[in-house]
């Protein structure tokens, strides 16, 4: 497979990069042994970008994926591993860098990132990128940036002292993407949220391109828009790998078909007319995701979604009928489809 430079780092990564998430015990909840086993499949068939976060969980999936691939021969610049924290401040996220090392069993993380930053979040999370900052000063990671669904929050990692790449959310049909204006659902969400508005694509497509010229890293998640438009797949993940700003693409897969399926696609040997079986698919709420904001049920029109006992969404499987309106309504991308 081809591969890019992060940017102006001096990291090299696949074209395609691999989502660890969706093998997580949100989404397929794969055992370590399934899981890593999977990643070693894909090092093998070309994609060396993984994906995975502090709050994903996965660090001794990770782990696993790293000895065997040291067994098998591989150099650990052989493959290149993300990860990112939520942390707030100087501490906590000094303690996440620390926590991922030794959960990976790693010397040295390739890419750390503050994770999932929201509009008005970079200066409230200023100790936590100081902290990201001293980290790789003292070799810990080899670059450092953000991943975001805020286009202005995207548009601003280009003038980020010390931002070396973003992570942004972009898919042909704009799912998931915020911008910090006024005009949606974010002043009645708990916690930290401001109210926003849902973005769309030429936004963070604009916003992704000034990063670029700045000379950051720039790759993309939610191509195909948390399951939900893997009935598009070929149209979803061509216009995903074909941002000129973009220098990889982070796909979840939890099979050895799908990552087959994705290699011949990027290798342009998938027929125009190819359309994978989402038949064994279904919408779900991820609750780690969820805010309980209600937007889902007012979509829905089957009635199938309700509130949990711990105030969250949930999906009756036996009233939904797969038709995705919630997922488009949801603005922190909780609705899935595994």
């Amino acid at each position: 497979m081809n591969k890019n430079n992060l940017g102006n780092t001096a990291i090299s990564v696949s074209r395609a990069g691999f989502g660890v998430l969706a093998l997580g015990k949100s989404h397929r909840a794969l055992s370590d042994e399934e899981g890593s086993e999977l990643l070693l499949y894909s090092l093998g068939r070309g994609i060396d970008f993984f994906d995975t976060a502090q709050y994903y969980h996965e660090n001794s999936m990770m782990k696993a994926f790293v000895k065997k691939a040291q067994a098998q021969g591989y150099a650990r610049e052989d493959y290149v591993i993300c990860s990112k924290s939520l942390a707030r401040d100087y501490a906590s996220m000094t303690q996440a860098v620390d926590e991922a090392l030794r959960g990976m069993g790693l010397e040295c993380i390739d890419v750390f990132l503050m994770h999932e930053v929201r509009t008005g979040q970079l200066d409230e999370r200023a100790g936590a990128w100081r902290a990201l900052m001293d980290a790789k000063a003292a070799g810990k990671v080899r670059a450092i940036g953000l991943s975001t669904h805020h286009t202005d929050v995207a548009a601003a990692a280009a003038e980020l002292e010390g931002c070396d790449c973003v992570f942004a959310l972009l898919n042909v049909e704009a799912m998931g993407i915020r911008t910090g204006e006024a005009g949606g659902p974010g002043r009645n969400l708990p916690g930290y949220w401001l109210e926003d508005r849902p973005g769309t694509k030429e936004e963070m497509e604009a916003a992704l391109n000034k990063c670029h010229e700045a000379g950051l890293g720039v790759f993309t998640f939610k191509a195909l828009g948390g399951g939900n438009l893997t009935a598009s797949y070929t149209e979803a993940l061509k216009y995903a790998f074909s941002r000129p700003f973009t220098d990889s693409v982070m796909v979840g897969m939890s099979s050895e078909h799908e990552v087959d399926e994705l290699l011949a696609l990027v290798d342009g040997d998938l027929g125009e007319d190819f359309t994978p079986d989402v038949s064994g698919k279904r919408l779900t709420i991820n609750h780690e995701d969820c805010v309980g904001c209600g937007s889902c049920m007012t979509a829905c029109a089957s009635q199938a979604i309700s509130y949990a006992g711990d105030g969250l969404a949930e999906i009756d499987p036996i009233k939904c009928i797969n038709c995705g309106y919630c997922a488009y309504a949801c603005p922190v991308r909780a609705v899935i489809r595994v």
